[in-house]
């Protein structure tokens, strides 16, 4: 998905910086989207990590000259295994918070005076369905999700007189991931498509990348503090 919204935001005109944990997939999506004529920085950050949080945004700074959007996507965790809550691990536990919540954080507190310096600052959180409505076997991940939830309240609030809208989305599309479990639980992954709405599962660029676009840009400006459901009318039914 952070692909497809990078994309999504350079064919915009915007000048994108990417972040991974895995240099070389960062670095062949940078590739391919200056191939395209995008400006593109590729950069190896594990968000977990405070100071390669910091580290991420000071070389974006410094290519870049300005911070107007933080898309905070990353989420780590192995979440096609379902582990009962009475088994669950603190190290499972800790792996969803420290990749999902704390690395939002570390990325916001690192952006905050670049955005709040944009005048127009715009923060898009990643929640999930799974944290709304719980899931069985997805401890870490449904609390994690959660405690998105309150960092983009929050923050909506505190920054809101700077000028900088934090908003959440919580997206259904394509990835590796989901393509696993699709292959190792075909028929439970099947009953999911028929209990969506539009009976399909979104894709990166064109169902989140295109919304995100339209989520940061200015005539979104008065929308802040809002979860909004990419999921294809998933929670509806649930």
């Amino acid at each position: 998905m952070g692909r497809g919204i990078a994309e999504a935001l350079a064919d915009e005109g915007a000048a994108v910086a990417l972040l991974g944990r895995t240099e070389s997939k960062v670095i062949a999506a940078a590739e391919e989207l200056s191939g395209k004529g995008a400006r593109v920085l590729a950069l190896r950050c594990d968000v977990a990590e405070r100071a390669d949080a910091q580290a991420a945004v000071e070389a974006t700074l410094a290519a870049f000259g300005a911070v107007d959007i933080l898309i905070n996507n990353a989420q780590g965790g192995n979440n096609t295994v379902r582990v009962p809550t009475v088994d669950a691990t603190d190290a499972q536990l800790l792996e969803s918070f420290e990749t999902g919540p704390l690395g939002s954080v570390h990325m916001m507190q690192a952006c905050f005076e670049a955005l709040r310096d944009s005048g127009h600052g715009a923060v898009v959180n990643f929640g999930s369905g799974i944290g709304v409505r719980g899931a069985p076997g997805l401890l870490g991940y449904a609390m994690a999700k959660e405690a998105i939830g309150g960092l983009t309240k929050v923050t909506a609030i505190e920054w809101g007189r700077y000028g900088i809208r934090v908003n959440q989305v919580c997206p259904a599309a394509w990835s590796p991931a989901a393509e696993e479990y699709m292959k190792q639980s075909p028929e439970r992954w099947e009953a999911q498509r028929r209990q969506t709405p539009l009976r399909r599962l979104g894709d990166p660029y064109a169902d989140i990348g295109r919304a995100i676009v339209g989520l940061v840009s200015d005539d979104m400006q008065y929308l802040t503090g809002a979860t909004l459901m990419l999921d294809g009318g998933q929670i509806l039914l649930r």
